[in-house]
């Protein structure tokens, strides 16, 4: 299963739920592989990190910062599940793993920039839709960034806004939460945050996603096999 997790606009959290989402497969013995495709390099350095600190288990990890078609194909054959972090504003790479992939993620917050660059990348997406194994590419909105305040009506607005245009958007959700600040600072995913640093809610939520993907992941290749 390869399952793409991009935006078009930096800081809504593409790496954080990249390298989340492989640290809980790769816990769950799910064969996972890790492909940077960002320029910057940020999943890698976390790995870099991760790798100085003996965090277990380890992740297995490809930087290709060109065309990952190729590479996409060869190791969906040979690991169970591939998670691509796609670059800010790479749509060549976005586009190229979206035809190939079985689960496309977008994070935004609910930031009105976010929101307009999050309905750029969709429009995008669309397009190439007929390039797609299945005929549309399987995208969800990830809301990412919310408030703690489960009050707060910035939540409530954010998905009202995404089902009045129409955009697929995940149950689950992410808040701005210190424990992703903490976990990037080692190399560990916001399950692994121990001590002081460990947050249950965090925790949570990204188990949350992290089920959910996978659900969502499988109910689409039914559907695929029975067409």
């Amino acid at each position: 299963m390869i399952v793409v997790v991009g935006a078009e606009k930096g800081g809504v959290g593409k790496t954080a739920i990249a390298t989340n989402l492989a640290a809980l497969a790769t816990k769950e013995d799910i064969e996972t592989i890790l492909l940077d495709t960002d320029s910057q390099g940020s999943a890698t350095a976390w790995i870099r990190i991760r790798n100085q600190n003996a965090i277990k288990p380890p992740i297995s990890l490809l930087t290709v910062h060109e065309s990952p078609a190729n590479e996409l194909n060869a190791l969906a054959a040979k690991f169970e599940l591939v998670i691509v972090d796609v670059g800010a504003q790479n749509y060549r790479t976005m586009l190229q793993a979206a035809t190939v992939a079985d689960l496309v993620l977008v994070p935004t917050g609910p930031d009105q920039l976010e929101v307009e660059s999050a309905q750029n990348v969709f429009e995008a997406l669309r397009a190439i839709d007929p390039r797609h194994k299945r005929g549309k590419v399987p995208a969800f909105i990830v809301p990412n960034l919310l408030p703690t305040n489960t009050r707060s009506r910035e939540e409530v607005a954010l998905r009202e806004f995404l089902a009045e245009v129409g955009l697929p958007v995940f149950d689950a959700g992410l808040r701005h939460r210190t424990a992703w600040r903490n976990s990037r600072r080692d190399g560990l995913a916001v399950h692994e945050l121990t001590g002081r640093d460990a947050c249950q809610k965090s925790a949570a939520e990204m188990r949350a996603v992290f089920d959910e993907a996978e659900r969502r992941a499988g109910e689409l290749l039914e559907q695929g096999d029975s067409q």
